[in-house]
């Protein structure tokens, strides 16, 4: 197991997690403005359903986007392991932190961010266990790809 590979897996996951959090909260803002700020008519009365569905959706598309990257970082940085064992645990530690740290990053920016149309929106404690998931699924999947990437060598 390699110490600075689980950082640099860790820390790439943790740039990632900031970008699609500062994109996200972009896309979150840019559908509460047109659902509910500047709403009018039977728009405006539904609004706050519709901004907590685009909360909803952005956030688990962030999530999902978690592993398939935990996928690509496992086979290049499971290349250049020693050993088989050495690959799965490398990366499966490595993405699985990442990606916790990816989702708490990109969650909590998206959340920081809600408006006043927000308030039927998810929050932090509400996303903590999909969070959870998420890390425990790219940790496996990076095991798993970073074994394929040792082999591959």
């Amino acid at each position: 197991m390699n110490a600075n590979e689980i950082g640099l897996v860790a820390a790439a996951f943790a740039l990632v997690g900031a970008g699609v959090g500062i994109v996200g909260a972009a896309a979150t803002g840019w559908a509460e403005a047109a659902l509910a700020t500047a709403a009018t008519g039977e728009t405006a009365r539904f609004g706050p359903v519709f901004v907590a569905q685009s909360y909803l959706a952005v956030t688990a598309t962030v999530l999902v986007a978690a592993v398939p990257l935990a996928g690509v970082l496992g086979v290049l940085v499971g290349s250049r392991a020693r050993g088989v064992v050495a690959a799965a645990a490398t990366c499966g530690l490595g993405t699985g932190l990442g990606a916790l740290t990816y989702g708490l990053i990109a969650v909590t920016v998206i959340v920081v961010t809600q408006g006043d149309a927000a308030a039927q929106a998810h929050g932090l404690a509400d996303a903590f266990l999909p969070t959870l998931a998420t890390a425990f699924v790219s940790g496996a999947v990076g095991a798993s790809t970073g074994v394929l990437g040792a082999v591959m060598r």
